[in-house]
Parts: C-alpha cells; structure tokens; sequence
C-alpha cells in the first residue's frame, strides 16, 4: 500500500477518501510544528512516498528534486473547496514521481472578509 503523509495545514478529512492508500498526517507521526526541513527528513526516514502540502513556499526554499519521495502541492487547504477535486488529487497522486512536486489545482477560496458583495460597484 502505497503510503502518503499530510502536512499539518492539509485537512485530514482527505485521509478518508483516499481509498487503497495508507495516509498519516503530521499530527499523527508527532511531527506537528516541526519545521520543514526536518519534517521533510522525517517523512523520508519513515519511508513515505508522497507529502501532500498546501505550502507554497516549500517548494522554492527546499531542495524537494533529491528526495525519495513525491510533493503534492494543493491550491489550498479549505476543505470544502478540495473536496469536490478528491478525483485530481487521486490522479495526481498516480502520476506523482519521487523528487517531483505536482501542483494540484483545487481551486481557490476567498474568505468572507475579502469577497465583494454582489452589486458592488466595480472599481
């Protein structure tokens, strides 16, 4: 079973709809807090295959190309706008490669406070 480990900003209620894979947050390893690159060492000592993150910044502050493990990066971390591209996550995580990061488009969510109310005049 292929194993997967979730940063601790990535919902955990994906772990359940990920069926056929054995996920395991940051929270569940007792990693939570830890910064990145000793997180990153941490998921490669336990032998995971895929990180899924939602943290942009990983990407360019690590050297992810060298791990025995893929990245998944998500759009975002609200669960109610993840939950209807479950299939691309699913999809990216087939295709992910040790060493890659795959971006995974799940959409955008824009909090309340910052939405323009409909009718609002355009700026």
């Amino acid at each position: 079973m292929t194993t997967v480990a979730l940063d601790e900003g990535v919902p955990e209620q994906i772990a359940a709809r990920l069926a056929g894979y054995d996920v395991q947050s940051v929270r569940q390893l007792g990693l939570k807090g830890t910064t990145n690159g000793r997180l990153l060492d941490a998921i490669e000592a336990k032998g995971f295959r895929t990180f899924i993150t939602n943290d942009k910044r990983m990407e360019r502050e690590q050297n992810l190309s060298r791990r025995p493990f893929a990245v998944l990066l998500l759009s975002t971390n609200h669960w109610p706008t993840i939950e209807p591209y479950i299939g691309a996550i699913v999809s990216a995580l087939v295709e992910a490669r040790p060493g890659a990061v795959t971006k995974v488009n799940c959409g955008t969510f824009i909090p309340r406070r910052f939405r323009k109310p409909q009718g609002a005049p355009h700026v």
